[in-house]
């Protein structure tokens, strides 16, 4: 019950994304660079915040990150709704930097939860789970946002949307488990030290047993018994890579639908709707374990080419969205297997520093990404998204 609620509560900090990014290109005449430093800012907030978060994560809490989050949002709401009627850009950056809060201590709340509530072998299960459920609730609501796009900013029905918003937040809060003995993790811990353990000193009793043993027939064996498995460092690189490009792309995309292509505002909001839409539904057929390197390479090579898709061909806003589709299920995949790399080699500690890596890069990608469109154009600038889309196939070169 609680990850239907937790996929909604997610799911509606994605849709409000959204439109904060859409209400800055449509209604404040953003440029690139301007919503560049925009979404800079929002990562800028993220960072502290879940350095906060992470210490009542490493301590097992989940209640206290989701009610802290729950807070932001019943701020950013107001500040929001005013940032449009006031068309005040100063009101939609502090609207964007509590929304920034709200996503820090909600996400890594839930994440908590997960790993808290759950056997350790069930934890990319169920991150899976809650990342499909937060799709499909996005895609859906987008869908009726589109409809009502019109209306949206009238007092009356942005007052009953707040409610409903803020009505899921708080019930998150209620529903989100908290385990009295928090020891999940730590067990997961000890175990994987112990595995490491005693297969160093396996490994060692075994060479030491040889009777003969050439130098290359050693370096396998060592090689096969020390190693603790894939790097933090290389997983760092194969993250930050992800999320650079990922803003490279879904930063200047609302910028890409309404000037380049001339969509509609309910048009745009459509179409990332029924991206989300059409994505859960694929995900729905993928196979149970997505964690593995042929998934990994697919991905990036599918990603690559429906980005390529969407630039170069703009097709119509059917196909628009099965190519958008088709990222946002590259994007879960990839995700979901560093996320899941991490937590295998970590013990699941420290789930707020993955956040915090990862929002760093997105502060560079975010930071970076208007001027180097601006400076560098469209078509150059999605080969280095591409290039960057490629970095973390790096990981399939080890052993997992």
């Amino acid at each position: 019950m609680w990850l239907y609620v937790a996929g909604l509560a997610l799911a509606t900090l994605g849709v409000m994304d959204l439109l904060v990014n859409i209400v800055a290109v449509r209604l404040l005449n953003f440029t690139l660079v301007e919503l560049g430093l925009l979404n800079a800012l929002w990562t800028a907030a993220v960072i502290p915040s879940l350095r906060h978060s992470n210490l009542l994560s490493n301590a097992g809490l989940t209640k206290r990150p989701t009610l802290i989050g729950f807070l932001a949002f019943a701020t950013f709401i107001p500040l929001f709704y005013l940032s449009v009627s006031w068309r005040s850009a100063a009101l939609l950056y502090t609207a964007y930097v509590l929304h920034a809060v709200t996503y820090s201590y909600v996400k890594t709340g839930c994440q908590t939860a997960v790993l808290e509530s759950y056997p350790s072998h069930q934890w990319s299960h169920y991150s899976r789970r809650l990342a499909q459920l937060a799709v499909l609730f996005e895609g859906l609501l987008l869908l009726g946002v589109s409809r009502v796009w019109s209306s949206l900013f009238e007092t009356w029905y942005f007052q009953l949307i707040a409610v409903f918003v803020l009505a899921v937040s708080a019930l998150l809060v209620l529903v989100v488990p908290q385990p009295s003995l928090r020891f999940e993790k730590i067990l997961t811990r000890i175990e994987s030290h112990l595995k490491k353990s005693l297969t160093r000193i396996h490994g060692y009793l075994t060479i030491s047993s040889l009777d003969y043993a050439n130098g290359e027939k050693v370096n396998i064996l060592v090689e096969r018994f020390v190693k603790d498995g894939v790097s933090l460092t290389l997983i760092a690189a194969a993250l930050a890579a992800f999320r650079i490009g990922n803003e490279y792309l879904f930063t200047p995309l609302p910028f890409v639908f309404i000037r380049l292509m001339g969509l509609k505002t309910p048009d745009v909001v459509a179409l990332y709707g029924l991206g989300k839409a059409i994505g859960f539904t694929v995900m729905l057929v993928l196979p149970p374990n997505v964690v593995s390197k042929g998934a990994f390479t697919l991905a990036s090579l599918v990603k690559v080419a429906s980005v390529a898709g969407i630039v170069f061909w703009r097709p119509d806003l059917g196909f628009s969205s099965v190519l958008l589709a088709a990222i946002y299920i590259s994007n879960l995949v990839i995700d979901t297997t560093i996320y899941t790399l991490y937590v295998t080699t970590t013990s699941g500690s420290n789930v707020g520093l993955f956040n915090i890596v990862a929002e760093a890069s997105s502060l560079v990608g975010t930071l970076t990404s208007g001027y180097v469109m601006t400076i560098l154009g469209l078509d150059t600038t999605v080969l280095l998204l591409v290039i960057l889309n490629l970095v973390p196939l790096l990981l399939v070169k080890k052993s997992w």
